[in-house]
């Protein structure tokens, strides 16, 4: 500001895209397409005929016609009621399996437990016009990068589960991930961003570069928060019990670059079958859980 500020900190701005018509232009070519803000654990459960019984569950974004909103309605049916082998030969005519590949293994590389794979929310569906099959969007991803205190522990939540990655019910993934063309399809993605997006040497080095941007406007708040910035971003892991106190604001800092490194080799451990991972559930973390779950479960 001319003649009062030069380079003066005035504060972090986070510009945040809505999913809404215009998003629906730009990525689908009409702004017409059917995007719905799902909040339910019960994704496309059977709720009868009536979109009356949907729609405060989906609650749609833009416009959709009659028949689009049917087409929730006869997924919800095959869901609900298609026996496995019917569920396999159908599921691709409804979703679009490639697309869910890359949002599932996105959420399960990140260990997004704020969301889809527990609380069911902070996510986008959309039909596309193109295909008439459904497909997702992540959104509010905060406590993605295994940041989430509510499921499991830090350490639990780097070991995360890939083949079943959720952390309450979902009957809608679990039948999902139950299809074999799906099941290839999801490895196929784990297996290329490992390969490219995933890697830990990248990804230190994009927080490195935004860690330079960061820090001064943290600094201008209180050394106490920088302290903890510093070691947030540290290539230096904190020693001592890191899963202490989660709802604390005095517990440790979540180590970004300490779950890349450890996540990675999970997955690939995973992948290799050299590991089966830690099951997590919803509101758990030090708790043990219940009797009758796996033995691998956390």
């Amino acid at each position: 500001v001319a003649g009062r500020w030069d380079r003066h900190p005035l504060g972090l701005y986070l510009l945040v895209e809505n999913v809404d018509a215009a998003f629906a232009a730009e990525r689908f070519g009409s702004r017409r397409t059917p995007i719905f803000k799902p909040v339910t654990y019960d994704l496309f459960e059977d709720l009868g005929d009536d979109w009356a019984a949907y729609a405060d569950i989906y609650d749609l974004k833009t416009k959709a016609t009659d028949e689009e909103r049917q087409r929730v309605i006869k997924f919800a049916r095959l869901v609900t009621h298609a026996d496995d082998a019917r569920f396999s030969r159908e599921l691709g005519a409804f979703l679009d399996l490639d697309e869910f590949a890359r949002f599932l293994a996105g959420l399960v590389l990140l260990s997004s437990y704020d969301g889809f794979l527990s609380s069911g929310q902070n996510f986008y569906l959309y039909l596309d016009p193109r295909s008439n099959r459904f497909g997702f969007i992540p959104w509010d991803l905060d406590h993605a990068w295994g940041a989430f205190p509510f499921v499991g522990t830090p350490a639990k939540r780097e070991q995360a589960s890939i083949w079943r990655p959720w952390a309450n019910r979902n009957r809608f993934l679990q039948r999902v991930m139950a299809a074999p063309e799906f099941r290839q399809l999801y490895r196929a993605r784990l297996e290329e961003m490992l390969a490219t997006v995933f890697q830990p040497e990248r990804l230190f080095r994009r927080i490195d570069e935004l860690a330079a941007v960061l820090r001064g406007p943290t600094a201008a708040e209180s050394d106490y928060r920088l302290r903890r910035f510093d070691q947030a971003v540290s290539g230096q892991w904190l020693t001592g019990d890191q899963d202490r106190a989660r709802q604390s604001p005095r517990r440790p800092p979540h180590q970004i670059k300490r779950f890349i490194t450890n996540r990675a080799a999970s997955v690939r451990a995973q992948l290799d079958g050299a590991s089966e991972g830690v099951i997590l559930y919803f509101g758990q973390a030090n708790q043990r859980p219940p009797a009758n779950s796996p033995s691998k479960s956390e």
